[in-house]
């Protein structure tokens, strides 16, 4: 029962990370960058929540004020973490990004015939 109750604040808020450890300890800027990473999945989850409660209110059959306004919260929750992510990034920077991988070229590639070339197709 336990592990059912601290899914539920696990799957929906990234406060509940920061204050566990591993990231308890971790200085401001490794939180930082892990909440750049990780707080649009948060937001995502709160807005699709939200969304869905909202538009389940907009039907004509559930028209229950009490999923309006919970899908009004769940919206705004999703607005606070994406603005956490931004205030985030401004303080981590951007993400670090790997360069390039060269694209093996295959034995069918063949400069001289570029009408057989299958990355035109």
């Amino acid at each position: 029962m336990k592990r059912s109750i601290e899914w539920l604040p696990a799957y929906f808020f990234a406060l509940w990370h920061l204050r566990r450890p591993p990231l308890a300890d971790a200085d401001a800027d490794e939180r930082a960058r892990w909440c750049r990473d990780h707080c649009g999945t948060f937001a995502g989850r709160w807005f699709a929540l939200g969304i869905g409660l909202y538009l389940l209110f907009t039907t004509p059959f559930v028209s229950s004020v009490p999923i309006a306004i919970t899908g009004l919260i769940g919206i705004t929750f999703g607005i606070w973490h994406i603005a956490w992510q931004i205030i985030a990034q401004k303080r981590a920077g951007p993400p670090h990004i790997e360069p390039p991988v060269p694209f093996p070229r295959s034995h069918n590639d063949d400069e001289d015939n570029p009408e057989d070339d299958p990355r035109d197709h």
